[in-house]
């Protein structure tokens, strides 16, 4: 069964609730993925739903909002909650689906992913290569440019624009990032679970590099987990040292996490969340300084709000 793709279109993002800063919040230096405002601002808000992290010493409740062009997350306790109908002025948070598209991707330019692990669950979900290689921007690109001759099944072909892809982003002078330009793709093609399932293990991988040694101290807290049962997670990667080397550390750290993951199953904001805050209650807090992670969190927080108002009729 081939896909229908229809050609994505901008259009408004239709907000309930919106909030009135209460305070002025301005960072030096500015903090990604976490809004600026002043006292007075009208704050729109993707959802009403909240999402939790620590600040200083607590975890807090946040709001995901959008203001001047950006998203970021706004602390519940300083704006006060008001209906689209209560808005005196829209100026700065009317959004569209392109300027959220825009905001959701942009974490996935600086995630690690792992491409073969993409490969598969792209060929196994995208049944239309054409649809693929339009949503990508090849529509003007000849078959013979993007397909081999090898290329004989659906899946062989989308592996072949796949691969387009990733030779152009690889390129030289190339500003284009995979993972970001594929992200785009998938969501105006309204692929949202796969884009889920990019996400949830984009998350986990990107997760085990930047910590590498540290993910004993997250094994420890998280998973409860003995000396010896963290050794047993390094023993397959020890070199002929015996020791496993800093630039393979990322190797045990990832198979504790996907390990962990699997408890989530389809539950993929539940798993970032529950990691955010993980990370967040470490010694020296990875999340302060890899904002990353807080990126992708809000982004997994969109998808609903992102899917219903880019395809209203599906």
């Amino acid at each position: 069964m081939f896909q229908i793709w229809n050609k994505f279109t901008d259009r408004p993002v239709k907000l309930q609730w919106y909030g009135v800063a209460l305070k002025t919040v301005l960072r030096q230096p500015r903090v990604d993925y976490l809004l600026e405002y002043f006292k007075g601002d009208t704050v729109a808000l993707l959802s009403k739903d909240t999402v939790r992290s620590v600040g200083n010493s607590k975890a807090k409740e946040w709001y995901i909002g959008f203001l001047r062009g950006r998203i970021g997350l706004v602390h519940c306790k300083n704006v006060k909650l008001i209906t689209r109908d209560q808005v005196m002025d829209f100026t700065g948070i009317q959004i569209t689906t392109e300027v959220l598209l825009d905001n959701m991707t942009l974490p996935f330019k600086k995630l690690t992913y792992m491409y073969s692990a993409i490969q598969t669950l792209v060929t196994e979900h995208i049944t239309s290569w054409t649809g693929f290689s339009d949503a990508l921007g090849y529509s003007k690109l000849s078959l013979d440019t993007i397909i081999r001759t090898h290329a004989e099944s659906e899946a062989d072909k989308v592996a072949c624009v796949l691969e387009k892809l990733k030779e152009d982003c690889h390129a030289e002078k190339s500003k284009k990032k995979f993972l970001h330009e594929l992200l785009v793709a998938l969501l105006k093609m309204d692929s949202v679970n796969l884009v889920a399932q990019v996400i949830q293990k984009t998350v986990i991988l990107s997760t085990a590099v930047e910590l590498g040694v540290r993910w004993r101290e997250l094994a420890e807290k998280m998973g409860k987990l003995s000396s010896s049962q963290i050794a047993g997670y390094e023993a397959p990667h020890r070199g002929k040292s015996g020791e496993v080397g800093a630039q393979s550390m990322w190797k045990p750290a990832y198979d504790f996490l996907y390990s962990w993951s699997l408890r989530y199953r389809h539950s993929y904001r539940d798993m970032i969340q529950d990691l955010h805050l993980a990370l967040d209650k470490m010694k020296n807090p990875a999340t302060r300084q890899w904002r990353q992670l807080t990126g992708a969190l809000i982004t997994a927080n969109c998808l609903d709000i992102f899917r219903v108002s880019a395809n209203p009729n599906s």
